[in-house]
């Protein structure tokens, strides 16, 4: 039986992927699971969100490379995510002083809202198959 041939740098550019997998998915992840340990009252500290946050991004991170799921894909949903972050947050900062409402951006509440409208535009252009990188 013939083994595989491995050119030198095929893990040098694996490692690359599960690199740029892992940061992509610490995006998508840590504000998931931050917000959900304030609505549930700070039951784990920080370093414990730190550490679900990295074991989830490493578990993602492995299909990337030996699996069906693309660089390319994650890599457009984390850049939907937080460009629309980024912008909801500004337009509703102005909506707010517009109508004179008082909300703190640095409210549990406002900071749901925004990102919540950031993941589901990246959801919605992660599933209508829309490239905004090309």
């Amino acid at each position: 039986m013939r083994t595989a041939e491995t050119r030198p740098d095929s893990w040098l550019w694996a490692t690359v992927d599960v690199f740029l997998a892992f940061v992509g998915f610490v995006v998508v992840f840590y504000p998931l699971v931050t917000f959900g340990n304030e609505i549930l009252g700070f039951p784990v500290t920080q370093s414990t969100v730190n550490l679900v946050v990295a074991v989830l991004a490493l578990g993602g991170a492995y299909p990337v490379v030996a699996g069906d799921w693309s660089l390319g894909r994650l890599g457009e949903f984390t850049f939907v995510l937080v460009a629309s972050a980024m912008v909801t947050a500004v337009a509703a900062m102005i909506f707010m002083v517009a109508s004179g409402t008082q909300l703190a951006s640095d409210t549990l509440l406002f900071r749901v809202a925004v990102w919540g409208l950031a993941y589901l535009l990246a959801y919605v252009v992660y599933r209508t198959n829309v490239s905004v990188l090309t």
